[in-house]
Parts: structure tokens; sequence; C-alpha cells
């Protein structure tokens, strides 16, 4: 009996030899060797070298820091956020497509007002034009009327009481690049004409980050002298038309190309006047209701060179902390899995960031551009990666929190049967030595009893 407890002791504690390397080797998760030293030098976060004051010494990137103070940043309150890829999206709005149902030859639009103006920038973004007409679009309530000139009209200042994009539906992207959407608003006839009020009426207007809207007045809707209470009329949900409105919206996308300026943040701002913030939404507002001309949105070179300055900054600072942040996140998750592909996007990253600084040396904006392009899609093609989500990993105290009601129950007998075999090992000891002591004993009285007996043999033979 005894001999089985002990085995079956024996067996549970092979196990657990065996089995916990096993498990230790299958739970283990790889990591890449990833280097970052370059960063942790930048940012002072090499403790050795913060301590001995050399990471100025040691900082691969000396210019880097100059040359972002010198740039300066982007207003994010207003300019998209700097990307190397956007998707334009430009849409055809109509409110009721019984009163009209219009249509437009946006390929022709797109080569004469936006493809020129598009490769000249060409080298800050790839663009991707997409198009689209969509009906049924309504407004969030009535506009005012003006009892005067009989037109209608929504307050400056209350636009996002009467017009709220995301109630258009206008999701179109299957993609992750940031989306500019460009409107045209056509209201319903009995709605126009339709102004923006304000201290000059308007027709436009933008909306920081996302994109701009125009209000587009139909010459047909502006002219009809229908009733604004006859909408239902049948005769013309019967007899609504086909209205090509490529020549009037020729000027709309002129505007268009202001706009999609203003949220580039391509614009001369060293020329501009100081202003303060009032006077800035002030002329924001104004600055739609003026009639542009194809030459006002014309970029010309110290733009162009202005905006390669300011995204090659951008860029280089987005790379400089996304990698930070991929630290930050390594570090800290020490069961993080880390392949190989990371490894090479982050090594990508950081030579892209050197070749920048190289062309920065001998002030060739262009080519800092080019390669901060490269090293800000690497280090966001590595933070992004699906198996990068710190979500997927728990520390240490999880684990063990969850191991512990598992293996506890399981090793308390195990303990118990191991320390009752010892007991039982030391107990049988002490019984084979005390019955060893015992049988010494007994021959030793059997010695000293059998020596008289020989003594007195002697005697006699004497």
């Amino acid at each position: 009996m005894a001999g089985k407890r002990v085995s079956i002791v024996l067996s549970f504690v092979l196990l657990f030899i065996i089995g916990i390397p096993v498990w230790w080797k299958t739970t283990t998760t790889y990591r890449s060797n990833v280097d970052f030293t370059s960063i942790k030098q930048y940012y002072g976060l090499d403790k050795e070298d913060s301590t001995s004051n050399t990471t100025t010494d040691t900082n691969k990137w000396p210019l880097f820091k100059p040359f972002f103070k010198q740039v300066g940043s982007i207003d994010h309150d207003k300019e998209v956020k700097t990307s190397t890829e956007y998707c334009l999206s430009f849409t055809l709005l109509n409110a009721d497509p019984s009163d009209l149902i219009p249509k437009w030859d946006f390929p022709y639009l797109s080569s004469r007002y936006l493809s020129p103006f598009l490769e000249e920038i060409s080298d800050i973004a790839n663009f991707t034009i997409q198009s689209k007409i969509l009906h049924y679009a309504s407004l969030m309530k009535p506009p005012l009327v003006d009892s005067k000139t009989n037109s209608k009209y929504i307050p400056a200042t209350l636009l996002s009481e009467y017009i709220n994009p995301n109630e258009w539906k206008l999701d179109s992207t299957f993609n992750n690049q940031p989306t500019l959407n460009f409107i045209i608003y056509i209201p319903a006839k009995y709605q126009t004409p339709l102004y923006i009020r304000s201290e000059k009426n308007s027709n436009s207007f933008l909306i920081p980050q996302w994109g701009g809207i125009i209000i587009h007045n139909n010459n047909d809707n502006v002219n009809s002298n229908k009733d604004d209470n006859d909408k239902d009329n049948s005769n013309n949900k019967n007899n609504n038309e086909i209205v090509d409105l490529t020549s009037d919206i020729e000027d709309d996308m002129i505007t268009f190309k202001y706009q999609l300026k203003e949220l580039l943040g391509i614009s001369n701002k060293k020329q501009q006047p100081q202003q303060t913030k009032k006077q800035q939404q002030k002329k924001q507002q104004q600055q739609q209701q003026l009639t542009l001309s194809q030459s006002d949105v014309e970029l010309s070179k110290i733009e162009i060179d202005d905006a390669i300055k300011r995204y090659t900054a951008e860029n280089l600072n987005n790379t400089l902390t996304t990698l930070s942040s991929l630290y930050s996140l390594i570090e800290g998750l020490p069961n993080m899995l880390v392949l190989d592909n990371i490894r090479d996007q982050i090594n990508m990253a950081i030579e892209s960031l050197d070749k920048a600084h190289q062309c920065l040396e001998n002030s060739d904006y262009r080519c800092a551009l080019t390669h901060s392009k490269r090293g800000l899609v690497s280090s966001e093609s590595a933070f992004f990666d699906k198996n990068m989500l710190s979500q997927l990993y728990f520390p240490d105290e999880h684990k063990y929190a969850v191991y512990t009601p598992l293996f506890v129950p399981v090793c308390f007998p195990i303990i118990a049967g191991i320390i009752q075999e010892i007991k039982h090992y030391k107990m049988k000891r002490l019984e084979r030595l005390q019955k060893e002591k015992e049988e010494k004993e007994r021959q030793k009285e059997r010695e000293l009893s059998s020596s008289p007996s020989t003594e007195s043999t002697k005697d006699k033979d004497d």
C-alpha cells in the first residue's frame, strides 16, 4: 500500500517537473530585438546618458528640434491631420428630386480645376478623388424668411442647428485615409434662394478638419414664382427634369480649391498681418463671401515651399512621437508579442529619419519630405499592427489571479501527500534505526551472557 502511495506522489511530481518547463516554453511570447537607442537618446530616455549629461552629444538628429521651431506647427483646430494620403469626396446633394434631377460632368470639372492643383502639391501627399450624387437631403429645420426680399437665410451663428453633415449619410470610403468632404447642396424650390446671413450674404462655409459646403441656388429655382407652401404639387413630381449643372458649378470648384488650401494649411501666412482670434474668425466667415477667381487660388512658389517644410516637420514629429509610444508600449508590456515584421518597420522608420536628417543638412527639403513620409508610414504600420494592441496582453498580476484558482486546489493534495510520505518515511526510518539499536543491544547482551560460561569451563580444565 505504501509503495502505491509513493508511486502516485512521484508520478505527480514527475508530471510537474516535466510539465512546468514545457508550459513555460509554450507560453513564452516571441520578442524580436528592437533597437530604440536613437529614440531614447533623442527624448533623453536613456538613463545612463541622462545622468552623465551626454544626451545632446549622442543625439543623432540635432537639427530636428530647431527645424520644428523654425517651421512651426499646423493649426489642428482648422486644418486636417497630417497624412501621406487623403481622400477627396465631392458630393452633389439634392434636397428634392421632385423639383429637378441634377447631373454634372465631374471628370471634366476634376481635370480642369482639381488635377492641376493636386499635381502641384503631389509631393505633400497622395490624393484619391471620388464623386457621387445623393438625393433627399433636407435641412434640420426650415430656414428663416426675409420678408423684404422673400429670400431664405440661415444665421451664420446658428449653422450647426440647420446643417449637420452627419445626418446626410455621406460615408462612402472603405479605407483608413483621412477624408475631406466637399458638398454642393441644392435646396428645394420652396427654400430658394437660400443664403447664410452675415454682414454679406454668403453661400458657402468651411467646417474645420472636415470639409466645405456650398449652397447652390439653381437658377430655375430662383426664378420660379412657385408659392413657398406649394411643395407637394403632384405635377412637379411627375414633370421633374434632368438638369446639367456642370457650367454652373465651375465657380463652386474654385471655391472648393480655396477651401482645400485652407484645410491643408497651404497658405502664405508669413505675408499676412497678425490678427486677433476674433479677427481671424470674422475673416474666415467673410472669405467665402468673396467672388473667387481662378487666379485667387493659384499656388505661389512661396506657398508650396512653406507647405513642404511644414509637412516635413509634421511628418518627422509624428514619426518620432509614434516611435516613442512604441518604445513605451513594448517596455511596459514585457510579454507583448514583437514579431520580425514589427522590428523591420521600426528599423525602416529610424532609417528614414536618418536620411531625412541628412537631407536637412543639405537644405534639400523635398528629399526630406519624401523620407519623412516613408518614416511616418513605417512607424504607423508598426504601431497599428494587430499584434501591438495592449488590450491583448495582461500584466503578470492578472495571470497570477487566473492561474492561482486552477493550480492551488491541485497543489494542496499533492503537497500534503508529499509531506505525509516524508513523515511516513521518517517514521519508518526511526523504527528501523530503533530495531537496529535494539538488535545491537541484544547482541551485546548475548556476548556478555556467553563470556562467564566460557571462563568457568577454562577453570575446570585447569
